[in-house]
């Protein structure tokens, strides 16, 4: 039974260990989900409740694949659909704590404009709750609860006395309708890449202790990988560059052509994430500069990079400690905001790559794990209790959703004179 268990418990975790937008497509089902070079399906786990010690997930899902197509795109039927439920008054909702009401959420939005096919069930051996997930919007009258995606948040959900579900890991400059307070004064659950909201989701999953590349094998001192040339990080990297080697392999200030495209894969069939991963293995330090420094944004760079072994050089939020829990993952990444300028950064950066034993000490982690990382909420996204659509529906059972419904997310675009610097210096 034991080693059944080490089984499950690995299948699982190789799951959850998926990469921003998670890519499900090389799994049977992320086949059916979404086409080539489309953005991922966010489908990692959700937090428990339970503040014990966080556990390797062992609960498995069942999933139905029978006749799925891939994703097309919105129809007039479904807006006609919409429109005739919308219509309809008196619908009968069952109680809360009943035994064997089986709670349903329907997934009405496309997913950056894709209509998914999605049926997912848990029963009580696999959740507190029995539980079933579907897009089909035939289901409406007998939802439980909508999931709209902030990135195609239209139409509306038919029916508006059952809870709305706000799903995004965008942060809202990119995705302005966040800061509408009358669009987030419709939702009463917030799935999102915020710490704080009532599913975490962030894309910084847990980081593996696998051992780095030993400080002397490494061929590489800086590396950068950008695709989005946002003004003020681009401008950032242009003046550190002034100071320091930087092999920068993305769209922005280009000096390297040994990264396979965005959406590419190279001739051994390797992605662009997983190959980026690839190349950070060798190089000392990574730039992992977000696009934007929205309270709690993090997006899947970090992951990557310190997966790779390689130490993080990051331009982020003032909150990142918050991902980077327990005595050893918070001394693990180098912050920009501790230096005045690019030019003192790179003196540093330059003084790192020289020096072994403190280049070692921000990779300690690797060597010791990552501590106690318990009572975090970071730390119970990694290690939930139970998968994240069951979650929901547990939420759904016990009331749990806002009272006075979801505030605009704040944030203003980022300025240099956030940085330090001034265009064009």
């Amino acid at each position: 039974m034991y080693a059944v268990l080490l089984v499950i418990a690995a299948l699982t975790t190789s799951i959850s260990s998926l990469p921003l937008e998670y890519d499900v497509s090389q799994l049977p089902i992320g086949r059916a989900f979404f086409a080539a070079g489309r953005e991922k399906l966010e489908t990692n786990y959700f937090p428990s409740n339970d503040v014990s010690t966080p556990k390797a997930p062992l609960a498995v899902w069942r999933t139905t694949t029978d006749g799925m197509a891939e994703p097309t795109k919105e129809s007039s039927r479904l807006k006609i659909l919409a429109a005739k439920i919308n219509t309809q008054r008196g619908i009968n909702v069952t109680k809360r704590g009943t035994e064997t009401k089986r709670w349903l959420i329907v997934y009405w939005s496309t997913f950056f404009g894709r209509r998914l096919n999605l049926h997912k069930t848990f029963d009580k051996r696999d959740c507190p709750v029995s539980c079933e997930w579907t897009s089909d919007q035939s289901r409406a009258k007998e939802a439980d609860a909508f999931l709209v995606h902030g990135r195609d948040p239209r139409p509306d959900p038919p029916i508006n006395t059952v809870p709305w579900i706000l799903q995004t890991r965008e942060n809202p400059i990119y995705t302005p309708i966040l800061k509408n307070a009358s669009f987030m004064s419709k939702f009463s659950y917030l799935k999102s890449y915020r710490l704080d909201s009532d599913f975490p989701d962030p894309s910084v999953l847990l980081p593996g202790v696998q051992p780095p590349v030993p400080f002397k094998n490494k061929t590489g001192l800086i590396m950068a990988a950008f695709s989005n040339c946002e003004a003020v990080r681009t401008e950032y990297m242009r003046q550190l560059m002034k100071f320091v080697k930087v092999d920068s392999f993305g769209a922005c200030l280009k000096n390297n052509n040994g990264l396979v495209g965005r959406y590419g894969k190279n001739k051994q069939g390797t992605d662009f994430r997983d190959a980026k991963s690839i190349l950070a293995r060798q190089y000392k330090l990574t730039l992992v500069f977000f696009n934007q420094d929205c309270d709690y944004f993090v997006d899947a760079q970090l992951h990557h990079a310190r997966d790779a072994g390689s130490v993080l050089v990051v331009m982020a939020t003032d909150k990142p400690d918050e991902f980077l829990p327990g005595p050893y993952l918070n001394g693990s990444v180098i912050k920009v905001r501790d230096f005045k300028s690019p030019q003192l950064l790179a003196e540093y950066l330059k003084y790192l790559s020289n020096n072994e034993t403190e280049y070692n000490k921000y990779l300690e982690w690797k060597r010791k794990g990552y501590g106690d990382i318990t009572r975090t909420a970071i730390g119970n996204f990694w290690m939930p209790k139970y998968p994240l659509y069951c979650q929901v529906c547990v939420a759904m059972s016990k009331g749990k959703g806002h009272k006075e419904s979801l505030k605009p997310f704040p944030c203003k675009a980022r300025q240099f004179e956030d940085w330090g610097i001034t265009k064009g210096a």
